[in-house]
């Protein structure tokens, strides 16, 4: 009898997580493509980062713009500008700026697309759903395929009502976790191509480092 019992658990646990599993594409795939409706997103931000074994518990505030393969992110007196070809990293405190070819494999995500990566390379499930700021927020599981990525699980945070992604958490192998809290969301605002480009004539005396 409890060798029936086990088995019969077991095919019930299964088919729990299939479910699960089929919920959270199901989910993600709508998220993804209201995302990619939009022609650009605005995106005000809280980033925090905690490692116990370095001892890190740090809080900043930050923006976002993405406009199909250009992004422009400010964050910790730094603006980072690229146009899908090259990158600015600029430093407001020593008024520098370094230029490279933009390489979205060495980061942790690709910012271009931040909104809208989790439909593809990820193994997904549906998490609990939980209430913060007086709203259901259902949380969602991923993990890599790719077990060669820095990051072994993100969790998103679903604003149920309208599929908003209100916060990521992504938990990186060396035991550090980088939170992102979406504070306000913005689409459609229309920026001219030249937003996505450092042009140094705005920045008197600026130092360039040309490291293409």
């Amino acid at each position: 009898m409890k060798k029936y019992l086990l088995i019969a658990f077991s095919l019930f646990t299964l088919s729990s997580i299939a479910q699960s599993s089929k919920d959270a594409d199901l989910l993600i795939n709508k998220i993804s493509k209201r995302y990619k409706k939009f022609s650009s997103i605005k995106a005000d931000f809280t980033y925090s980062i905690e490692s116990k074994a370095e001892k890190i518990n740090e809080k900043q505030k930050g923006n976002i713009v993405i406009k199909g393969n250009k992004f422009r992110l400010d964050i910790a007196g730094q603006t980072i500008i690229c146009d899908n070809k090259t990158q600015w990293t600029y430093s407001k405190e020593i008024n520098e700026v370094n230029v490279q070819h933009y390489k979205p494999k060495e980061g942790i995500m690709k910012l271009d697309d931040i909104f809208t990566m989790y439909n593809k390379g990820f193994v997904s499930k549906m998490g609990e759903v939980v209430k913060e700021g007086g709203r259901e927020l259902t949380i969602l599981e991923l993990a890599p395929k790719d077990k060669k990525k820095n990051y072994f699980k993100i969790k998103l945070f679903i604003e149920k009502n309208n599929q908003q992604i209100i916060k990521t958490v992504i938990f990186d192998k060396n035991g550090s976790i980088h939170t992102y809290t979406i504070t306000n969301q913005i689409p459609n605002i229309k920026f001219v191509d030249g937003y996505f480009t450092f042009i140094a004539k705005k920045y008197p005396n600026v130092e360039i480092n040309d490291m293409r």
